[in-house]
């Protein structure tokens, strides 16, 4: 059945109003599906809801309205609408009528299924490399147990990974992988979301996998002052990020045990890991007057465009100038000349996130578990042969 041709025409203060002919027309009713009318109605509001079609403050039709347009009982819509006050999705005001609620994370559950969906949500930053090998990790636990697995990319908003949680826990999915997105909606209570496991985020209280940030850091920066460089650019996304603090903690501390202080490095700080911003960041370190003589990038895109650009500027690597960066991948690898990385066990990262989120499921953590996994140096040409 489609609802049609019905428009809100009177105005309530500080209410938002639509029309029936736009989210709300897509509404159907299946009499041959397993889930009741009011099920359904409630299923199908909710995932408007969730979608961000009906947004806080919007008016839900009368239920009379609703009714009509539908054509089932007055009463089948007054249940559906009580289901979704119980959700905490909407909230009915006397003489205003039914009202959208602002959305608090997990609140959605209650309108999805409630039965296990053996579906698990994957949210990564952003369609970068270094995730391709935590999804291999992910789907070799998860095929064992015929789970789906699906994938959405935050893009380094946190707005973004607030709409995936919301979307995912209002499909019904039975848990949540989160790699590196960032807090969405701080202040909701963890035990109103999906079971989350919590990838590369260090920040972050109940079960969290993370990689050893501040030795890494610290690795990268012993090993250019191993080759006499004493000038270090850094190339990053803001530092204020949790999981690259940590990174330039530890080259602080490299530079502290080697009687440096903070003038030995110039921050470029750039908007996200590519290659573009990679050469940006090297740019901005060229025109300052005591440009470095080594670069340590905070990702393998961002290394690459470093690379990229040193070249562009007729610069030998590594004669000219070092390269080394954070997180390795395949590219990095085959360079001209090759990086030197940090090696990251992302795949192993994605067997464990995958492992631990299961037993959350199946009710067998009593309490969240913190797993640190180490990355290792890998030395290539790209900063010189190493001092032996």
């Amino acid at each position: 059945m489609l609802l049609y041709g019905y428009t809100i025409t009177h105005c309530v203060k500080g209410v938002k109003h639509f029309s029936l002919t736009d989210a709300l027309s897509e509404l159907r009713l299946d009499p041959s599906s397993d889930l009741t009318i009011v099920g359904q109605i409630r299923m199908q509001l909710t995932l408007l809801i969730a979608d961000g079609r009906l947004e806080p403050g919007s008016r839900l039709p009368a239920v009379r309205v609703l009714a009509d347009a539908l054509e089932v009982n007055v009463n089948t819509v007054r249940a559906a609408y009580g289901k979704l006050e119980e959700d905490g999705i909407v909230a009915t005001r006397h003489g205003v009528g039914t009202i959208v609620q602002p959305l608090a994370g997990g609140t959605l559950r209650g309108g999805g299924t409630r039965y296990l969906s053996n579906t698990v949500g994957v949210i990564i930053a952003g369609l970068d490399p270094f995730y391709l090998e935590l999804l291999r990790g992910i789907e070799s636990k998860a095929e064992q147990q015929g789970t789906l697995i699906l994938i959405v990319a935050a893009h380094d908003t946190a707005d973004r990974a607030t709409a995936a949680i919301r979307q995912l826990a209002a499909r019904g999915a039975d848990g949540i992988i989160a790699a590196s997105i960032g807090w969405p909606e701080r202040g909701t209570p963890e035990s109103s979301l999906p079971p989350i496991v919590y990838v590369d985020q260090p920040d972050r209280k109940g079960e969290t996998l993370v990689f050893d940030a501040e030795r890494a850091g610290y690795d990268l920066t012993r090993h250019v002052l191993e080759h006499g460089h004493a000038r270090i650019g850094f190339v990053s996304p803001p530092l204020e990020w949790p999981n690259l603090g940590p990174i330039f903690d530890g080259h602080r501390r490299a530079l502290s045990e080697a009687n440096l202080g903070d003038e030995s490095t110039e921050l470029a700080i750039v908007e996200d890991f590519g290659v573009a911003a990679g050469r940006r960041g090297l740019r901005e370190l060229l025109e300052r007057p005591d440009r470095p003589t080594a670069i340590i990038a905070m990702s393998a895109l961002l290394a690459v465009g470093v690379l990229e650009e040193a070249r562009q500027h007729g610069f030998d690597v590594p004669g000219d100038l070092a390269i080394c960066g954070y997180g390795d991948i395949d590219v990095t690898r085959s360079t001209h000349p090759p990086l030197t990385m940090i090696s990251l066990p992302v795949f192993d990262a994605g067997v464990a996130a995958i492992t631990a989120l299961q037993r959350m499921i199946a009710g067998e953590l009593k309490r969240p578990e913190r797993l640190v996994f180490e990355g290792t140096l890998e030395v290539r040409e790209s900063c010189g042969l190493h001092p032996i």
